[in-house]
């Protein structure tokens, strides 16, 4: 089975001033996509329960005859986007190609959410005054107002679905009219900070504006950029139409690769071009590897395999620190398939922002049309396990955090590569805790793992550095290296000090050790943190078997 495309953030939302339905017809379709859901698509009550979203179908049921037709437009994306699943919305995109009559404007500018803000990038040329700007207010609302009311209709899994995503929303004139942002569908102002004064731009809503982006580089033409100068662009902005490029930087002995879509790019197909990337490493003095999906929003993960086989082929290159991948809040779909798979089968380093998708997720959609408005609704139906089932992961989180200010873009700067440019290769820390625990220093391993979980560089790996700990810990312990062992879980307890699974681990060693009152105790901190959860049902069996012993 291969996947369907999907291109994270290319649909194109389209307005419905012309569209002629009546209430009782809207409901109909309403009642029609519950019944769809719950008789075909049962999976989608994975981040809601189906009792909680029949509630809010039924809330929008009785609304329906008090809205006009963007604002029932707006209630269905609201209620498909409440399965918090990405590929899972309403097929705008479908609507704009003449599904239906419904049409939504655009508004002639593209924002981006950076570290520091959100920044007006580009623009219609007419509005040039103002790109660089960043936003202060939209509408009658602060930014951070707007994106809180945009934030129902967006489907996203995790935050930087989200961050990605709602770009897309506040550039749609009906839905800032709809959320309460604006007054008015036909335009709205934007009051934005640049070169240190406040300044306001009433911008006007255009039809015909196609949003579409397959590599998340392209800008439309005649558009002004938010650029110092266009003479030294960065590589991750370089031939912004091609799916894919290559460059090799000889006094970095470093191979640049980005590799923007899951799709072969007509006869210039993805087996063919890392075919080209293993023989030039093989070939020449190449000491890194950079591959940058950062802004790839799938495609195709069929394809995914020549990648992966040629990177492990390339033996001197799939080693750690030596082969780096940049991620960012784009990386989606197809293309966590293959983050997936680079972190199960190579020595990779990621590196940026975490992925907008789940570790695991449900992916491919069928395409439901409703009787009468003829809205389209993808729903997802697939679920795609890359990793271990238990594996609950919200996103693909980077070994270094590193994300981009305004003026980064600006000034064509990319800290990302920066950071790879200037890594140097550590033991995992696991190793490093062991090799102080090894040396009698118990206090510097503990210091160490509280600085390093400190370390804003280091802010998306929480989630991991528990396992890594716990993991190391268990080998320990197998290999009869119990003092190690019962330090690192120890080590936990201090790091992670309200996770019940910490004190868990800890308490099994303390019962291998023979020490049977402190694994009691630690047992039961297990169960008064986790209640009635998995661990405290195992800590609860541990308990008892202890006191039948």
């Amino acid at each position: 089975m291969t996947k369907k495309i999907f291109i994270h953030l290319i649909a194109v939302l389209i307005s419905t001033s012309s569209y002629c339905q009546t209430s009782a017809e809207w409901q109909s379709d309403l009642r029609q996509l519950q019944q769809i859901v719950h008789t075909k698509y049962s999976n989608l009550f994975y981040n809601i329960t189906d009792a909680n979203w029949d509630k809010a179908v039924d809330v929008f049921y009785n609304e329906i005859p008090g809205l006009k037709n963007d604002g029932v437009l707006a209630g269905f994306i609201k209620l498909v986007a409440l399965f918090h699943i990405g590929h899972t919305q309403i097929n705008s995109f479908g609507l704009h190609h003449g599904a239906s009559s419904l049409q939504l404007n655009r508004l002639p500018y593209q924002l981006y959410w950076f570290n520091d803000g959100v920044y007006i990038l580009s623009a219609a040329k007419k509005y040039e005054q103002a790109v660089g700007g960043k936003v202060i207010k939209i509408g009658k609302l602060k930014t951070e107002d707007a994106l809180a009311a945009i934030r129902p209709l967006v489907s996203f899994e995790n935050e930087q679905g989200f961050k990605s995503n709602s770009m897309f929303f506040l550039a749609t004139p009906e839905f800032l009219k709809t959320q309460g942002i604006s007054e008015t569908s036909s335009e709205v102002s934007i009051t934005y900070l640049k070169d240190g004064k406040e300044e306001t731009v009433l911008v006007n809503a255009e039809a015909g504006i196609n949003g579409f982006s397959m590599t998340g580089l392209e800008t439309a033409a005649g558009w002004a950029v938010a650029k110092r100068t266009t003479s030294n662009i960065p590589l991750w902005q370089k031939e912004p139409a091609s799916f894919r490029f290559m460059e090799f930087l000889p006094e970095r002995k470093t191979l640049y690769v980005r590799h923007s879509v899951n799709l072969n790019d007509g006869d210039k197909t993805i087996a063919a071009f890392f075919t080209n990337m293993a023989g030039f490493i093989e070939k020449n003095d190449v000491q890194k590897l950079v591959l940058d999906i950062r802004t790839n929003g799938g495609g195709n993960n069929q394809l995914n395999k020549p990648m992966i086989t040629s990177i492990i082929r390339s033996v001197k290159i799939n080693q750690k620190g030596k082969f780096f991948c940049i991620i960012g809040r784009r990386t989606f779909s197809a293309a966590q398939n293959l983050v997936n798979e680079l972190e199960k089968y190579t020595e990779v380093t990621f590196i940026g922002e975490p992925t907008s998708e789940n570790v695991n997720f449900y992916g491919d959609t069928r395409t439901e049309t409703l009787n009468n408005s003829k809205l389209q609704a993808n729903l997802s139906w697939m679920w795609w396990q890359n990793l271990d089932p238990r594996d609950r992961r919200k996103a693909t989180s980077p070994e270094l955090a590193v994300d981009m200010s305004f003026d980064d873009y600006y000034n064509n700067e990319d800290p990302a590569l920066k950071a790879i440019f200037n890594y140097e290769n550590e033991k995992p820390i696991a190793q490093i805790l062991a090799d102080k625990i090894t040396a009698g220093d118990k206090a510097g391993a503990i210091h160490f793992a509280v600085e390093y979980k400190k370390d804003p560089r280091r802010r998306y790996v929480a989630d991991r550095l528990e396992a890594e700990i716990n993991r190391e810990g268990y080998n320990k312990l197998q290999s009869k290296h119990i003092d190690i062992a019962n330090a690192l879980f120890e080590i936990n307890t201090k790091v992670f000090p309200e996770s019940a699974n910490a004190y868990d681990s800890y308490a099994e060693c303390l019962m291998a050790m023979g020490k049977k009152e402190e694994a009691l105790k630690n047992y039961q901190i297990a169960i008064d943190k986790d209640k009635d959860g998995v661990t405290a049902e195992n800590a609860k069996k541990m308990i008892e078997k202890i006191k039948n012993n």
